[in-house]
């Protein structure tokens, strides 16, 4: 018996390393696992994969120094939401990402950011854009990032480019509202705009959604009911929504079933938000964040 414990105890550190190292890299993995949501039509609840491709998306970068990030759960009229709250600084932002072509949420990345030593942390569908086959793929409204609008087979894509929408712009942790559509042939809402020069964004980006629950802190749809192009207010769809709280963090939020606006309006202003503008929701409706970057509020 002396013989025996004397000969595999020998083995013991060699099997703890080997157990600790396995142990650890399964942790690692797991924590850089996207953890993927959306919606699904069927079942009018949240679903644990993503359902459709989309061309542009709410991207949060990091470098991983400061713990910036925060998700959060819960139900409203007994429909599930998360939030994406996000703390901007010199190590954390969001970002503007597109492709011409449809592709999953969670490959929608830019590479030229995370070769510059950001991680994708996470993200949220963005805009509209047409599913026809002539022009499928086109965003409906303005694409804007890295201080330019971007570009769909050789067009740029501005705020001309849609119906009766508002426009959500940043950077760093500035945001604005405003409202961007053509109404019987003549341009609405936007002094910024002439023909001549153009558009006066100076933002580094810009996504173009639907209505506005609340502006400037003040609970109002800034379009005047030209609601875009989808009336979401009676479509009956799941959400997304991109806000901005009084202590200048974002929010990027999904619900994931069909919630009456007023209750929307009433929970986004319990959030204490000053901005919160509807984007594509519906089949589009995700969330995708890693849980590396991300501390999970309970």
């Amino acid at each position: 018996m002396k013989k025996f414990l004397e000969k595999y105890w020998k083995l013991f550190p060699a099997a703890l390393i080997l157990f600790v190292t396995t142990a650890a890299v399964f942790i690692l993995d797991y924590r850089n696992e996207p953890v993927m949501y959306s919606w699904n039509e069927n079942a009018n609840e949240k679903d644990d994969r993503l359902r459709r491709d989309i061309v542009s998306a709410i991207n949060i970068y990091t470098d991983g120094t400061a713990q910036e990030i925060f998700h959060e759960t819960g139900t409203l009229e007994g429909i599930a939401y998360d939030i994406l709250r996000v703390i901007p600084s010199e190590h954390t932002f969001l970002q503007v990402d597109y492709a011409e072509e449809p592709k999953p949420l969670n490959e929608l990345i830019d590479e030229e950011t995370t070769a510059a030593g950001y991680a994708y942390a996470g993200g949220i569908n963005g805009g509209f854009f047409r599913l026809g086959e002539t022009e499928r793929g086109r965003p409906v409204g303005a694409v804007r990032r890295k201080n330019a609008w971007t570009i769909w087979h050789g067009e740029e894509n501005t705020p001309a480019y849609g119906s009766g929408f508002a426009t959500a712009y940043f950077t760093g942790n500035a945001m604005r509202l405003k409202y961007h559509g053509w109404q019987n042939g003549v341009w609405a809402g936007d002094d910024d705009w002439t023909y001549e020069s153009g558009y006066a964004i100076d933002a580094e980006n810009g996504i173009s959604g639907s209505y506005t629950y609340i502006a400037d802190g003040e609970a109002k749809d800034i379009t005047g009911d030209d609601y875009g192009s989808v009336d979401y207010r009676t479509a009956g769809r799941a959400a997304t929504i991109f806000a901005q709280n009084a202590e200048k963090e974002y929010l990027l939020i999904e619900i994931f079933g069909v919630v009456d606006d007023s209750k929307i309006l009433g929970f986004l202003q319990s959030l204490d938000t000053v901005n919160a503008i509807r984007m594509d929701g519906g089949l589009s409706t995700q969330m995708v964040y890693i849980r590396k970057y991300v501390a999970e509020v309970r």
